[in-house]
């Protein structure tokens, strides 16, 4: 937990002389069975008026997955990733991150499993890729994306891997 509050507080240091700035955001991801929420932000990288950019981007997440048994995963997730993109009016972007909680940390969501099979399956760390576009507005952006995302314990993986979701983000 230590090592989750020095990375933070380095972090959010340095954001605070970023030149453009930051956005922070509300999301909502999506498929059949699973959903994923979260509050983040963003801080530009590149030139400052270059239309070709990219982002820093790190949210905290709530997030319910159907695992291949059919049982639902609740757990929390701190995605952390870069986009490179063209910025206008209208933008369009790639995006690629992990789940920083688990870089830094146990995995704590299997626990109470760990006592009822001793045979562990691969768990590596969660990984997503993803492509979105939107609208920049004075002060807010709009945007939707679709991420691919490898989601596991040590004793279950996700049944579905496809999120589709929507952002909208506020400028200060």
């Amino acid at each position: 937990m230590f090592k989750v509050f020095v990375l933070s507080m380095l972090f959010l240091s340095w954001q605070g002389v970023a030149k453009d700035s930051v956005s922070y955001f509300l999301k909502g991801e999506f498929n059949a069975t699973d959903s994923i929420t979260g509050i983040g932000f963003s801080v530009p990288i590149g030139p400052r008026y270059s239309t070709v950019k990219g982002e820093f981007v790190s949210s905290l997440n709530y997030a319910e997955v159907l695992d291949e048994d059919g049982d639902m995963q609740d757990f929390m997730a701190w995605d952390t990733g870069v986009r490179l993109g063209v910025y206008g009016k209208a933008f369009m972007y790639i995006e690629a991150g992990f789940d920083a909680f688990e870089v830094v940390s146990d995995d704590s969501r299997n626990d109470d499993d760990y006592y009822f099979d001793k045979t562990q399956k691969n768990n590596s760390v969660d990984g997503y890729a993803g492509l979105g576009a939107g609208i920049n507005m004075p002060n807010m952006r709009i945007e939707g994306f679709i991420k691919a995302r490898q989601i596991d314990g040590d004793y279950w993986d996700s049944d579905k891997q496809v999120f589709y979701g929507l952002q909208i983000s506020m400028f200060y």
